[in-house]
């Protein structure tokens, strides 16, 4: 896979031989973390299928690839690629939610005659789980969002993890970890509590839960100390 970027625009180019071609194997460097360079001419483009356009079961398609690709570019160190996977995967999961709950809410069958396959593969998910993943993915940015420092994205996004997931242990401490990073200490203290209520045994929300009460200490040591100068 090759990745080029251009206007700000990020696009994926899968690579393969050209079996016709004089020369129809591509070797691999010996070392796996090498890079592969290769020159590519394009002969032809076909546009993709904008979201709107898609039946249901390619959004889900899509859904999980980015989802994937999101997960394998965070353990290789590519936050901004794996948010970028995320965006995408949430870019086609929204109206895919929002097109079950319409069928859901009406009594139909998950099942439509146009639009799914009838096999157990391609069956979709129900829109409970679809709401699962998008708690997933908002979880995911939020975590990405954290290590890239910004506290504000990293708060909403584990916030709307929350609301669709309440009893995602996950969300909580990263909301927790976000309000930290803002300094709305109040608000971190309810995440980590909130976890803590899941997750009894949580060592990690008792450690921040006794960091943020040591940080309120030593604020209220210093205001009471500036308070003393003036009035002295």
């Amino acid at each position: 896979m090759s990745q080029r970027h251009v206007w700000s625009e990020c696009i994926l180019i899968l690579l393969s031989p050209v079996i016709d071609g004089p020369n129809d194997y591509v070797s691999q460097p010996a070392d796996e973390n090498m890079l592969l360079y290769a020159t590519v001419e394009l002969h032809a483009f076909t546009p993709g299928k904008e979201s709107w356009e898609m039946l249901p079961n390619e959004k889900w398609d899509w859904v999980k690839l980015h989802k994937d690709r999101g997960g394998a570019r965070f353990k290789n160190g590519d936050l901004y690629g794996a948010v970028d996977s995320y965006s995408r995967a949430m870019k086609f999961l929204i109206p895919l939610y929002g097109h079950m709950q319409n069928l859901e809410n009406k009594g139909q069958e998950q099942k439509v005659e146009d639009q799914l396959d009838t096999d157990d593969e391609t069956r979709l998910p129900s829109a409970n789980k679809l709401r699962t993943v998008k708690a997933e993915l908002h979880s995911n940015l939020s975590l990405c969002q954290l290590k890239l420092n910004q506290a504000e994205l990293a708060k909403a996004s584990a916030a709307k993890a929350t609301e669709l997931e309440p009893g995602g242990t996950k969300a909580w401490y990263r909301l927790g970890q976000a309000c930290q990073m803002a300094n709305e200490l109040q608000e971190a203290k309810q995440a980590f509590r909130k976890l803590l209520q899941l997750q009894p045994e949580s060592l990690s929300a008792l450690k921040a839960l006794k960091d943020i009460a040591s940080r309120e200490k030593a604020s209220n040591a210093q205001l009471g100390i500036r308070l003393s100068k003036m009035f002295s």
